[in-house]
């Protein structure tokens, strides 16, 4: 369900145009670049300060009265520059309750940071229509921003006049800006147990990758809720609590199964939202084979996670792409340009991986069909590293492992990448090593030999 078509935004919208307030009027001032401030373009406007501003070309006390006008304002009041809130503060005569409704169609950052705009307005201007403008606001960015990344105008109205937030707007927040991370739940925090309805608890469940469950009432977490969820879409799995997840409900076709259960079945790609255990694990892979593209791109990495975890085996290093990052920043730091210093960490890089030690994890063509139900592609990759004699010691990073090769065995390097050779000269294996150290791509692309 989108934001837009729950019963709280139809609420919001009705009671908006019913009692005649307007948005904000976004302004489209030209911005214009202006890296050099030392020499001034002969058509100098406000948009070239907004620019030199926010890039941190200039300070605002050296900006001209004349250039500093209400359209240099809307572009550049944020949070993030307090010399500019604080001359907003110290000038409430030149920034009415229009400016702001303005300023908050005009530029989101407005809404984001702890000194947002509602942390600073004349407590007047801090009204229904105003906080709305805001909510309408922070909706419209919801595909900029991740969920909650424009939410913290609403904990300043909480602090400064919670008279003004209603079950609507509550209910919204969930949706918008709840989550729970590192144990808490913020929004759910500073929420009234009186606007804590169904409905809200409903939203905050929607489309949230987060342990929300964990905190709503059983009371609330009917069979019936729970379906409605996933009805809604099997996506809203991946906030259910343990208990949730284990509680049985009926399936057309079966006998009762429990929810986990039920949201693999209707849809593979969404095990990815379920924490796995030996029974969920044997469960997804009698439903999908390794060749399916829901063991792919919806089960796999978290399968190699979940296996290296019951194993004990430590997450992989990948200290030569640290490397590169270190040396990357040094060439920068002593003034080369950053093209030249991203060639030197990518050569850093490549020179410390050793091609006579280590052997790619990954494989990027299909499996043989014979083996595919058996195998996925790494797995098949290491049976072939084993059939030919290969010592397989562990993963040296996410590209690499470490590898003891046999004797009769070496890498060369080609046109192409670099070619795993029998002594006879044959080419057994291939493989690429591309790309710069922050977008790297090593995978096997040939083998020519078979189980």
């Amino acid at each position: 369900m989108e934001i837009t078509e729950l019963p709280a935004y139809q609420r919001l919208e009705e009671m908006f145009e019913q009692k005649g307030y307007s948005l904000g009027i976004e302004d489209n001032m030209p911005i214009y670049s202006w890296d050099d401030v030392h020499r001034i373009p002969a058509n100098l406007t406000p948009g070239h300060y907004v620019y030199a501003r926010s890039y941190g070309k200039i300070k605002f006390r050296d900006i001209p009265e004349e250039y500093r006008t209400r359209g240099f304002f809307l572009h550049s009041l944020s949070g993030a520059y307090e010399d500019v809130v604080e001359y907003v503060k110290a000038h409430p005569e030149e920034f009415d309750k229009q400016f702001f409704k303005d300023h908050i169609a005009t530029d989101y950052y407005g809404l984001k940071f702890e000194l947002n705009d509602f942390e600073y307005m004349p407590l007047e201007f801090i009204d229904e229509e105003m906080v709305a403008c805001a909510m309408f606001t922070s909706i419209s960015m919801r595909y900029v921003d991740r969920r909650g990344e424009c939410e913290e105008w609403f904990y300043s109205v909480y602090r400064r006049k919670p008279e003004v937030l209603t079950q609507e707007l509550y209910t919204l927040g969930a949706r918008c800006f709840a989550t729970k991370r590192g144990g808490r739940n913020r929004f759910l925090d500073i929420t009234p147990e009186k606007f804590r309805t169904p409905e809200f608890y409903f939203a905050l469940c929607l489309k949230n990758d987060s342990p929300v469950m964990e905190d709503i009432p059983e009371s609330v977490l009917t069979t019936e809720f729970l379906m409605a969820l996933l009805d809604d879409s099997i996506e809203n799995i991946q906030c259910f609590s343990e208990a949730a997840l284990e509680r049985e409900v009926p399936m057309a076709g079966r006998e009762n199964v429990k929810f986990w259960k039920f949201a693999v079945i209707r849809n593979g790609y969404q095990s990815k939202g379920i924490p796995l255990n030996d029974e969920r694990v044997e469960f997804f892979l009698s439903m999908y084979g390794k060749d399916s593209t829901e063991y792919e791109y919806g089960f796999k990495d978290r399968y190699k996670s979940y296996l290296r975890e019951k194993n004990s085996m430590p997450k992989p290093k990948n200290d030569a792409t640290e490397l590169a990052g270190m040396m990357t920043l040094a060439g920068a730091l002593s003034g080369m340009g950053m093209d030249s210093a991203i060639d030197l960490g990518t050569e850093a890089m490549n020179a410390a991986t050793n091609r006579q030690t280590m052997l790619p994890i990954h494989y990027n063509q299909r499996v043989p069909l014979e083996y595919s139900k058996k195998y996925d592609r790494e797995e098949y990759l290491a049976e072939i590293y084993k059939k030919l004699g290969i010592q397989v010691l562990q993963e040296a990073d996410y590209y690499y492992y470490n590898v003891i090769l046999p004797e009769n065995i070496s890498v060369v390097q080609d046109d192409y990448g670099y070619c795993v050779k029998d002594s006879s000269g044959e080419t057994l294996i291939h493989y690429y090593d591309r790309g710069p150290f922050y977008d790297r791509s090593v995978v096997v692309d040939e083998i020519n030999v078979t189980l």
